[in-house]
């Protein structure tokens, strides 16, 4: 619910700042990013009233791998200092796609340990995000410096920043929490700056780039089988096979009023095709992932199975339009898709709030991870694959993404950093057992003082929070074995490691 009250504001704020521009319905589309892969949770309203978390900036290249280009820009990071005491480590929470924010350097596991460790606590902000930009807007030109790589520099200059002007300890051992995208820099900062990271939590990181990303559509139908009922997942199919069978014969115009899109679904282009069955597939699947628990799944199905539409295709557009109760059509054609990715001003809520532009250029450029409907497996037809994702990313962001443009960047991520086996020590990989994004993760890990954990029954990086007497006897002792690699890594002795 707090985010569907966050996405109302959103669209208020774009209603009153953007009244110039010509309008677009962006709810539907803005919100699928950061249902299908989360970030971390902070409470509606939150402000810290903590008076040692202080903000500040620091200034670094735009292009750290040019030494042509000397331009330079500030990104920003909070400092935590309430727990430090002279030779305690330094712990960051690493910043990722999404805007700044203090709350996991004030609250959570992470901040507990830091109690307990004596660490002097940090969180930076992605380049590209919130309010660190280094170019003026997002045209493509200016996205060439948005790279997972530059964001690392960004993070090791910021490391040995803090420790030698900040704590002023050269010594000061550094550990990482990422999560989400986070993990993965998290992981690879590990990798790349040993020197530099001395150990990295990782909760629920997409560390595998994936081009077709089937796999995740194929888990949401199991959470529809395990949690809701068979029948349910069963009207789901039957719904989406027989909208697939209207439109093959012809009959786009009933679909299109069923489900009161704004334009005609036209049949002649399988774009538009393509990204009616996208919308309504992400719809279902946000709705069983929004508060990231089972309930969310049992309400659906218990909404479905009790319908007294007359078809499943009558009720799967009936939920649609409850379910976007604040839109006066479905704006499920491919043109608006596209149109709410191409603003290149930063301001604009899509990229300032969102990060709309951003996350999908990395997407196109470097991780794919596409949701496709590819796999037999699952109840959402085969109407959603790589055609409409590949036009997707040439068309918002020009012809020179092309399908080997897309595949080649998700090939050269996991071969500069390993996949799935980074062959790293001195890092632990958590993952919640229901969360379908954990397929990118990493699930087994066996390397010294290192783990992976599956936590059963629980979604997206349940071990970020503090302990809690709510918590299942499986999540305690995640959570306390998450302090004790922690420890490890903050108090051993450096060993040389070989990798295998």
């Amino acid at each position: 619910m707090a985010n569907r009250l966050t996405l109302v504001a959103l669209l208020a704020l774009a209603t009153v700042a953007l009244a110039e521009r010509k309008p677009i319905k962006i709810a539907p589309i803005a919100h699928k990013i950061l249902e299908a892969y989360p970030i971390p949770q902070v409470p509606e309203g939150y402000k810290s009233t903590n008076p040692h978390t202080i903000g500040h900036k620091f200034r670094t290249r735009v292009d750290h791998f040019n030494p042509q280009n000397r331009d330079t820009f500030e990104f920003e990071y909070y400092s935590n200092d309430e727990f430090y005491r002279p030779g305690g480590p330094i712990f960051i929470f690493v910043g990722g796609n999404w805007p700044l924010d203090q709350y996991y350097i004030e609250h959570g596991h992470f901040h507990d340990i830091a109690n307990y460790e004596n660490a002097w606590m940090f969180a930076n902000e992605h380049r590209y995000y919130g309010h660190s930009f280094p170019v003026p807007n997002l045209s493509v030109e200016n996205l060439q410096y948005l790279t997972v790589e530059q964001a690392m520099v960004d993070l090791a200059e910021l490391i040995y920043h803090v420790r030698h002007n900040v704590v002023r300890d050269d010594d000061a051992r550094v550990i990482l929490l990422g999560t989400g995208y986070a993990g993965a820099i998290a992981t690879w900062m590990r990798q790349r700056y040993p020197h530099l990271v001395e150990g990295a939590w990782v909760s629920s990181g997409q560390i595998e780039a994936r081009f077709n990303f089937k796999e995740y559509a194929m888990e949401i139908g199991e959470l529809i089988r395990d949690y809701g009922t068979n029948e349910c997942y069963s009207q789901i199919w039957r719904a989406f096979r027989t909208a697939e069978n209207l439109m093959d014969a012809g009959l786009a115009n009933t679909v299109t009023d069923l489900f009161n899109t704004c334009e005609r679904v036209d049949t002649e282009t399988m774009l538009d095709v393509e990204t009616f069955f996208y919308n309504v597939k992400e719809a279902l699947q946000r709705a069983i992932l929004s508060e990231q628990d089972t309930e969310t799944t049992e309400e659906l199905c218990e909404n479905l199975n009790n319908s007294t539409e007359a078809t499943d295709l009558h009720t799967i557009a009936n939920w649609i339009e409850d379910f976007y109760y604040y839109l006066d059509c479905m704006p499920f054609d491919f043109d608006t898709t596209v149109a709410a990715h191409q603003f290149e001003e930063i301001g604009y809520p899509e990229n300032a709030i969102l990060g709309l532009r951003q996350r999908v250029y990395q997407f196109c450029t470097e991780f794919g991870w596409f949701l496709t409907a590819d796999s037999p497996d699952q109840p959402f037809g085969y109407r959603v694959t790589m055609y409409f994702f590949l036009n997707f990313c040439r068309s918002v962001f020009g012809d020179w993404v092309t399908s080997e443009v897309v595949a080649d960047g998700v090939h050269l991520t996991n071969m500069h950093f390993g996949g799935k086996n980074p062959r790293i020590s001195n890092v632990l990989f958590t993952n919640g057992a229901l969360d379908p994004v954990r397929d990118v993760g990493i699930t087994e890990y066996k390397q010294p003082s290192s783990d992976a954990i599956v936590i059963p029954g629980y979604f997206n990086s349940p071990d970020l929070n503090s302990i809690s007497g709510y918590n299942s006897p499986e999540l305690l002792e995640a959570k306390h074995l998450i302090h004790k690699y922690v420890e490890l890594w903050v108090w051993q002795r450096a060993i040389p490691y070989k990798g295998q």
